[in-house]
């Protein structure tokens, strides 16, 4: 009966006009039946109710006057109607234009979100690492380092996307489409961010390795060069067969003694060369699984979550308020995966 009531008073609020001009209808119909019936009970009893003696003139001014104040009645309220309906649509189209702004705000953070997993400079800094400065190199994955939390600040003050969703406590429609729609966004955002991370650690800790094998090669390279020198240093000492040649010359051997070990001992901390693969087959399989996996679905969950707020800013457009869907009783094509 609730229901039904409910259902009732909804239909006239939405038809109060149509309502107001049938009432004004069957008023003068139910004002006569309501006259006749006085004359019912004066006849059968005696008991007057109203005036009597009502003619059909007495009738017909009634209808005249009656007539011109409804006629002019229903025009004043078609005219605040459209005065209502006007103010409505300008409501509306501010409230979606405030919306339209937002959502503008968030397609752009989204767009550098998705910028800032760029895999193409990381692969580059790492094949190229021996015809390119180490310092340049870390460079490239420091900025990489800051650019992903600086964007990661941005995504996180984006309304409803990295919160706990404290308002949808106690809403009918929780969880609805929406919520499921930016959970999904922020959980897989979170998991790209962790591996790719974890990519410019391992990133790191090559470069590391590989300035570490480059810095042995030039001392071995200079080590080989003194020995050189020291070996042409002792052929001269031989041919001038002085006294203090013979000291000289020992300790110019053990000198070459000295940094031939050295030479070994460098030698037996060069980074083994699968070693070196393994470390660079690890950073090439995380950036092919960003690149050609995370990073587009990634991208598919926005465009679904961005598609979802347009359908919203239409909403507010039509009717002044957005039409949340309780999940899973959302019948849209969309992108996202559960």
């Amino acid at each position: 009966m609730k229901k039904w009531l409910d259902k009732v008073e909804t239909s006239i609020k939405k038809h109060w006009i149509l309502c107001t001009i049938i009432f004004f209808i069957l008023l003068p119909l139910l004002l006569n039946i309501g006259i006749y019936s006085t004359d019912v009970i004066y006849n059968a009893f005696g008991w007057t109710m109203t005036a009597g003696g009502l003619n059909n003139q007495d009738w017909l001014d009634f209808w005249r006057t009656y007539l011109s104040v409804v006629i002019a009645f229903i025009g004043i309220c078609f005219a605040w109607k459209s005065s209502a309906e006007d103010r409505k649509m300008d409501k509306n189209e501010k409230l979606a234009q405030e919306y339209a702004e937002d959502l503008k705000e968030e397609k752009n953070i989204l767009i550098e979100v998705c910028q800032s997993f760029d895999t193409d400079i990381i692969y580059k800094a790492i094949n190229e690492l021996n015809n390119m400065d180490i310092g340049e190199c870390r460079r490239i994955l420091q900025n990489s380092r800051e650019r992903i939390l600086n964007v990661q600040v941005k995504f996180e003050l984006l309304s409803d996307i990295a919160d706990d969703f404290q308002k949808c406590k106690g809403c009918d429609f929780n969880p609805c489409y929406d919520r499921e729609n930016m959970i999904a966004i922020r959980d897989l955002y979170y998991k790209i961010e962790k591996i790719y991370l974890e990519m410019l650690n391992d990133c790191v800790v090559y470069v590391d390795k590989m300035e570490q094998q480059q810095r042995n090669e030039e001392i071995m390279q200079n080590e080989e060069k003194l020995i050189s020198l020291l070996q042409q240093r002792i052929c001269l000492a031989k041919d001038m067969s002085t006294s203090n040649s013979v000291e000289d010359i020992k300790r110019m051997e053990e000198e070459i003694a000295r940094r031939r070990d050295n030479i070994e001992t460098l030698k037996g901390q060069r980074i083994k060369n699968e070693e070196i693969k393994k470390l660079a087959n690890s950073v090439a399989e995380t950036i092919n699984l960003i690149s050609q996996e995370k990073k587009p679905q990634l991208i598919s969950y926005f465009k679904s979550y961005m598609g979802w707020k347009s359908r919203h800013k239409r909403e507010l457009l039509l009717d002044g308020k957005i039409q949340y869907i309780k999940y899973p009783d959302c019948n849209e094509k969309t992108d996202l995966e559960n």
